[in-house]
This record gives C-alpha cells, sequence and structure tokens, in this order.
C-alpha cells in the first residue's frame, strides 16, 4: 500500500513539473496586421514576436515589429526588482506587460527618437490581437494606431474596448 501511495506522489509531482516545464516555454506568433487610427490612417504591421510565460513573473513579449518598412526591436529589462516583478505578477495574473519596441539602428539618437508601445486590454497570450493599440513615437510626435482595424469607425470600437468605454 505504501509502495502504491509513493508512486502516485511521485507521478503527481513529475506531471506538475511536466506542465510548470511547458508552460515556460515560449509562444511564438507572426502576423500582418492592418491597423488605423481614429482619423482614418491606415497602416500595415507585421508582429513577428514570442511571449516569454513564467509562473513567478509577468508575461513580457519579445521579438520585432516592422513598421512603415523599418524594423523595430524589443527593449528588454524594465529595472523592477524582484519583488516587485511578483507583485506585478500577483496583481495582473495572466495579463501581458506593455511592450516597447526601439528601431532597429547604428545611430543612437535615430534609435531614441523612434519607438513603438504596444499594449492591449485583453488577458492572456492567445487575446493580445483581438484588441489592441501601439503608440509610434517619432521624436516629439506621438500618433495612436488601433488593431485590427481598416477604418475609422472600426479603430473607434477597438478603442473603446482597449480603453473600456461605454459603447454608444
Amino acid at each position: 500500500m505504501k509502495k502504491r501511495v509513493k508512486k502516485i506522489i511521485i507521478a503527481t509531482l513529475l506531471l506538475l513539473f511536466a506542465v510548470c516545464l511547458v508552460y515556460h516555454f515560449p509562444v511564438k506568433k507572426k502576423l500582418r496586421v492592418t491597423v488605423c487610427t481614429i482619423e482614418g490612417e491606415t497602416a500595415e504591421v507585421v508582429f513577428d514576436i514570442w511571449f516569454q510565460r513564467s509562473l513567478i513573473y509577468p508575461t513580457v513579449m519579445n521579438g520585432k515589429v516592422t513598421f512603415g518598412g523599418r524594423e523595430y526591436e524589443n527593449v528588454f529589462g524594465d529595472g523592477a526588482s524582484f519583488s516587485e516583478k511578483i507583485h506585478a505578477k500577483m496583481e495582473d495574473w495572466g495579463g501581458v506587460r506593455s511592450s516597447f519596441f526601439q528601431l532597429n539602428s547604428n545611430d543612437f539618437n535615430e534609435r531614441a527618437e523612434n519607438m513603438i508601445w504596444f499594449n492591449s486590454s485583453d488577458k492572456g497570450v492567445r487575446k493580445q490581437f483581438d484588441a489592441f493599440f501601439f503608440i509610434v513615437i517619432k521624436g516629439s510626435t506621438l500618433v495612436e494606431y488601433y488593431g485590427p482595424a481598416e477604418t475609422a469607425e472600426e479603430a473607434e470600437k477597438v478603442r473603446a474596448h482597449v480603453y473600456q468605454l461605454p459603447q454608444e
């Protein structure tokens, strides 16, 4: 009887370890999306990214974004301490941290002045591209795009969803 209980406990622990291991595998996503501003300006964006999940740290998005024919890379590191990261995970379980992407360039000033900030209000890595927005920063100019959207009306609907505004 004791041997059977030991085998069940060991099998359960091995199963838990395997589930944790699989959870930490990166979730890759490559897609082409049309985005639009509230004013109706459209653009095409290519995401070649992956989500790195962790049981104790918030999920982060890594990879590359191609926008306007230029490639932007993820800016790593948020400077948060170990306890701050755990606290952030507990506050927003299942959520993905917003991500910054910087222009891929050898010129420091060009990199510093060209960034993309991506965010989605949806939880979970599978829903990040259902409704999202990103802000393109070029010097002192900020342009907010919503996606997936091909018209200003669709962009307004996505904006209402992302910011959780009441629908009219």
